[in-house]
This record gives structure tokens, sequence and C-alpha cells, in this order.
């Protein structure tokens, strides 16, 4: 692999290529389409040269070549096998070519970007690009892949383990098929960067940048997380407060089209704001009212404040691991913005579900 001279202006060594590192943007550079980006950015700070660019451009098309003979002879052993259709199999080459290569380009690239993503720095990947042949990036990401297909199934598996025990569809549907149509459709050599299906359960934030294999298991990772944090609390409160927000939205706890960890979340934060226990997420009409005149009378800047106070003072009672705690934290933002958008349209009653305990004993 050969590259061209950096230009005369461009400054050369180690110092150079250090200062125009500081120019990269990293606003610029997406893990959606990391190497694309990454490549664009590297390019814009002068970090690479055009010459570079090109190289890499042809050696993608020269991957590409080599996945449109591969599926050309797969169409000509299916053909002869006779497993297309008749009218299909007068198809013409070009036409399948002109449909199908968008997806192996998307695919190719796809397997670039988890070669990429995995050096954790754009000044690693950045030398990567410079330094291996495009095929051999596209091998390894392709491994990383099969990696992430293994470690999927092994979140998969503890998530059914910690789920939340509950009637919910859409919960318990996404645990036990979805998941398992996802793994067993995904095709990682042909089309990585494609989403099987969606999940029909929502999680607290599906802000889910990537596709494929790694939005599955972002999806896992979290879903486990979120099992943790509903197993720090008793049966009772969970089924008291859930079937409470069902009977609510005039639906059933099977039919409730929610994130449970949000229901679970806010009350917890409510009984923390409150000066009570956190553990116990049964709220009254009278608590959820002095909930909302407190909340009503504060600043944007007081609303962010104790939303981080409440989640380190729920942190503390509940004593949940580690990577609980980080999740929990990463929700303070979330949860403050909802507070202010509550405030402003006098609906900060919405956030919390009002539960009476004694209908846990007409069970």
């Amino acid at each position: 692999m050969t590259y061209a001279s950096v230009p005369q202006d461009r400054p050369v060594g180690n110092r150079g290529i250090y200062d125009r590192f500081q120019l990269i943007n990293r606003r610029n550079i997406h893990n959606s389409r990391y190497t694309q980006s990454l490549v664009s950015e590297a390019l814009r700070v002068g970090m690479i040269p055009m010459e570079l660019v090109d190289d890499i451009q042809m050696q993608v098309r020269g991957v590409l070549e080599e996945h449109l003979r591969d599926a050309r002879r797969e169409r000509v052993r299916q053909a002869r096998s006779g497993t297309d259709a008749d009218d299909g199999a007068e198809t013409s080459t070009q036409e399948v070519d002109e449909a199908a290569v968008r997806g192996m380009l998307d695919s190719i690239f796809y397997s670039l970007d988890a070669y990429l993503l995995g050096f954790h720095d754009p000044m690693y990947a950045i030398n990567a690009l410079q330094g291996m042949a495009v095929d051999d990036m596209f091998r390894s990401g392709q491994k990383v892949l099969k990696a992430l297909i293994c470690e999927s199934v092994a979140l998969s598996v503890q998530v059914r383990k910690s789920r939340i025990q509950t009637d919910n569809r859409a919960y318990n549907q996404t645990l036990d098929e979805d998941v398992r149509m996802f793994l067993s459709g995904y095709d990682y050599r042909r089309a990585g960067h494609k989403t099987v299906l969606p999940m029909a359960y929502p999680l607290a934030d599906s802000a889910i940048s990537m596709a494929g294999i790694h939005r599955l298991r972002d999806y896992l990772s979290r879903c486990l997380t979120e099992n943790r944090f509903a197993a720090l609390f008793d049966r009772e409160e969970l089924d008291l407060l859930f079937r409470a927000y069902a009977e609510q939205h005039g639906t059933d706890t099977a039919g409730m089209q929610v994130n449970l960890f949000t229901l679970i979340f806010r009350n917890a934060l409510g009984a923390s704001i409150l000066g009570k226990y956190p553990g116990i997420l049964s709220l009254t009409e009278e608590e959820i009212s002095v909930l909302n005149n407190h909340l009503h009378r504060k600043t944007t800047r007081e609303l962010e404040m104790m939303s981080a106070e409440s989640i380190c003072s729920l942190i503390a009672d509940l004593h949940p691991e580690p990577s609980v705690e980080a999740y929990l934290k990463g929700h303070a933002k979330q949860f403050a913005r909802g507070l202010v958008a509550a405030r402003d349209a006098r609906s900060t009653a919405k956030l919390f579900v009002a539960s009476d305990p004694k209908a846990l004993f007409m069970l």
C-alpha cells in the first residue's frame, strides 16, 4: 500500500501530526458512519493526503467487487439448482447488482467501522487507516462482529435470567422472541449493517446511534442494567406500581406500552425528594400533590441540582452495583429535562404514579 508524499506546506513528523490532530472536531465523527466521517475529518485537518483517500476508495471498490463476484456465483448456483423462481432466474445481473451494491457497500463500511471503533480513539484509528490494507481491516472487522454476536447471545441469557416478573406483553415478547429472531436472522457477512427487526419493548433511552449487532448489544446491555435496578425492589412494590399505572391509563399491565424502569425510577426519585426511603415506591395522591407544588416553584437550575442530589440519595440508600449506579447517574440530565418540561406545562404530577398500598390486600 503506497502513499503519495505529504505536500510541503503541511508539517511532517510526530509533532506536526499531533498538532493537526488537535484540530479534529470530534462532533464531526459519527459512530454510525465512523470510517467515512473519520476519513473526511482527517482530510479536513491535513492529517492524511487526498492521495490516501483515493487509495482507500480504490481498495473499498476491490472488496466490493469481490462481494459482487461471490453474489453472482451464488445466483448462478441457485439458478442451476432450481431454487430461484423461473421468472426471477432471467433477471439481468446488472439489475440485481444495482439493487444489491448499496447494501454490500454499507455492509463493508460497517465491518470497517467495527474494527476502527475498537481503537476507542480517532488518533489510533487514523494510524490504522494509514498503515493497514482495507481488506485486512475488513476481515478484522468481521471477527469483531462475530465476537459481538457471541457477546449478545451471552447478554440475552443474562437478561432473561434477571427479567422483571411481569405479564407485560411487549417486555416478554422482546426477551422471548424478538432477540432470538434478531440473532437467527442476522447476517454479519453480507448485511452486518442491517437491524433485523425493532424490539417491541422500549428502553428508558432509545437513542442508540449504531445499527446491526451493535444496536442489539447496546440494547441488551441497557436492558440488563434496567433489570438489575428493578431487582432492588420487592415484587409487591413493583406489582402495585405497574397495576396503578395501567389503571390510570385505561389499560392492563399486559398491554402497557411503557418502559418499566422509568416508572420505577421516577417514583423512587419522588420518594427520595420527599425524604422517604426510595425502596418504597408507593406514593399517595397527597404526596404527589406536595411534589407538584414543590417542583413548580423551582428554577431550572434548582431542578437540575435537585435531580442530581436525589439520584445520589437514592444510590446511597439502595446501594446498587456499579453498572446500575453509572446508569442512574447517566439519567440525571434526562430526568432534570423531564422535570423542567413538566414544570413549564404545569404537569409535574404526571411524572409520578399514585398507588394505594391497601390495594395489595385486594389481590
